[in-house]
């Protein structure tokens, strides 16, 4: 090879060199804009008073379920005895109540069309994760970290995507937004009795109902299918533990198991 050659590539990966350093200097330098994920969530937490259950026994969340692609609207009510229990149904027209819970041991669901069920394995585990309301504020025992991906925009709005190791060793994402700090879209995959299942979720037109912040507007869109929840109302602490028991096909389950 001829010096002028050897000169040619020596000049040419030079430039090369020197072409890396600013690149490699603006991904540095906005990697280290991003805020850290531990400031967004203290923003949100303080911003949504997400602890503020802990002033109160129970709540009861009204609201309408509607799913789009069958024409199909209901009346949805969710009741939580604190900390941890749950119990909600779905009463949809000419088909029947859709009800599931949680009893703080047991994790149960029934329909029309499959009947009684009990949870168990990792669906168990994830009805335990899932009714924990601390939860909510991502200010939790059970997420071990949280780290700040990038600057995006989801859910149609521009965000900050921050993902989160839980302790059972799930992933799940939040886009904390730009403009006021609100989660704006979430994702994560659960444990189902169909198996492990993807879903997305946005949330829109945040307001306060008893001292806490919830958006009014949630869709989930999962296997397919989308779903618009919006919030009626909520109410504290008129929730009579009676409505949480299991209900007597549940029970026969359980006594047979």
């Amino acid at each position: 090879m001829s010096t002028v050659s050897i000169r040619t590539l020596r000049a040419a990966r030079m430039l090369a060199v020197l072409a890396a350093i600013p690149v490699t200097a603006t991904l540095a330098s906005a990697q280290a804009a991003l805020p850290p994920a531990k400031d967004l969530i203290a923003k949100w937490a303080k911003e949504t008073n997400a602890d503020a259950w802990k002033g109160h026994k129970s709540s009861r969340m009204k609201a309408a379920f509607d799913l789009p692609a069958m024409g199909m609207s209901a009346n949805m009510e969710i009741v939580n005895v604190f900390p941890n229990l749950m119990a909600s149904k779905i009463d949809i027209p000419g088909m029947g109540e859709m009800r599931q819970g949680f009893d703080g041991a047991v994790a149960w669901t029934t329909n029309p069309m499959q009947g009684p069920s009990i949870l168990s394995g990792p669906s168990l585990e994830s009805a335990k994760e899932d009714n924990d309301p601390s939860n909510y504020s991502r200010v939790s025992a059970a997420i071990t970290a949280s780290e700040t991906m990038e600057k995006t925009t989801l859910g149609g709005a521009e965000c900050y995507k921050v993902k989160h190791t839980w302790k059972s060793g799930k992933n799940s994402f939040d886009c904390f937004s730009v403009a006021d700090g609100m989660i704006t879209w979430s994702q994560s995959k659960s444990a189902t009795p169909m198996g492990e299942v993807e879903t997305t979720t946005t949330f829109a037109g945040y307001k306060e109902w008893g001292g806490i912040k919830r958006a009014t507007t949630t869709t989930i869109d999962q296997m397919g299918q989308q779903i618009i929840i919006t919030v009626q109302g909520y109410e504290w602490d008129n929730v009579d533990p009676k409505e949480l028991e299991l209900p007597a096909e549940i029970k026969a389950l359980t006594e047979k198991k």
